[in-house]
């Protein structure tokens, strides 16, 4: 049986695919020192993630977290550098595939269509080695009209950079606001692929809502299963959709939204055969690597390394990249598979 840094070795040098990654909770204390932040603002974002990995865990802390980040991210210069450097930091994690999300933003002089033009060129002066793909977000706890204006700008910017822009995302505090079925439609309608944010607490009425629109994926789905705090109602209703799950396993644990590792509803993913990815959601915040990720999944499900490539190699269809991009990741994956597993 092969030790934890075995295990690890083995997981960095797995070509990756990352699914569920938002821009500014990724951003490193590097980055954040590469961005500018005072030693003291970067010795308080470690200082604060620590005391998310020592003390017991609260989403609302988690979020305090990401102002942080989201601070440091302020002008049109800083977000196209902060997006080539997460890029970056991905490629040298061995990622081959990333899709990032962020919500367009407005400040005082930077407009949303700014905020994306900056995130899209900085993906596209970061691609040597690692396909990027951006998904724009609609923050739940923002305003109907807000919501709208976002949704107009994501549409009007897709057409623009249509293999670059290729889907939206419903995030933000899951305590706040709520699900807006047209505003998604009309996402859809456009041509955007459309991945929810669901059960990352408990709210049957909205997982139910959200398992009925059909979304091209879900994020973290928590609080589905009724052994995990769901319905039977929304687990059955689930198991008939069969929508991939981007599982964040560190991201839950340290946000107190599952206890620990072993617990993670993901095994009953596992054991049923069904579709998931494996993701870091906010790797700057929680200090991880995809790498990471898959060795924790290994050790605490027992996956085999077979196991763990296939979960990968089957992950390619759940991304938003082109057929002609899917076969080009599918025969990184079967090469490395002829050299690595044989």
């Amino acid at each position: 049986m092969e030790n934890d840094e075995e295990s690890y070795n083995f997981c960095k040098n797995l070509p990756k695919i990352e699914l569920h990654a938002h821009l500014n909770g990724s951003l490193s204390a590097s980055i954040l020192q590469k961005l500018g932040c005072s030693s003291e603002d970067i010795l308080g974002y470690q200082k604060l993630t620590q005391q998310v990995f020592a003390q017991e865990k609260r989403l609302q802390e988690c979020f305090s977290l990401f102002k942080i980040a989201h601070n440091s991210t302020n002008n049109r210069k800083a977000v196209y550098e902060a997006t080539k450097y997460v890029v970056e930091e991905f490629r040298a994690d061995n990622v081959i595939y990333l899709e990032l999300r962020t919500t367009p933003r407005r400040e005082e002089n930077m407009t949303k269509i700014d905020y994306i033009e900056a995130v899209v060129k900085g993906i596209q002066d970061a691609q040597e080695g690692i396909i990027t793909k951006l998904l724009l977000s609609i923050d739940r706890g923002h305003d109907l009209k807000t919501s709208e204006e976002s949704m107009d700008a994501i549409i009007k910017m897709k057409k623009k950079y249509p293999s670059i822009i290729k889907g939206v995302d419903f995030c933000g505090n899951p305590n706040v606001g709520s699900f807006n079925c047209s505003l998604f439609k009309q996402a859809r309608d456009n041509g955007l692929f459309v991945t929810l944010h669901c059960a990352e607490v408990k709210n049957n009425s909205e997982v139910d809502q959200i398992l009925r629109f059909e979304p091209d994926r879900i994020g973290h789905g928590t609080f589905i299963h009724p052994k995990y705090g769901g319905f039977q109602e929304g687990w059955t209703l689930y198991k008939q959709k069969i929508i991939p799950l981007e599982c964040c396993l560190t991201s839950n644990v340290l946000c107190g939204t599952v206890q620990c590792y072993k617990e993670h509803h993901l095994q009953e993913w596992i054991k049923n055969s069904l579709p998931f990815s494996l993701c870091t959601d906010d790797k700057g915040v929680f200090g991880i690597s995809l790498s990471k990720e898959l060795a924790l999944a290994k050790k605490y499900f027992e996956l085999s390394r077979e196991h763990l490539w296939k979960i990968t190699y089957d992950t390619v269809d759940y991304s938003f990249a082109s057929n002609e991009e899917k076969k080009t990741l599918k025969e990184i994956l079967e090469k490395w598979k002829l050299k690595n597993l044989f």
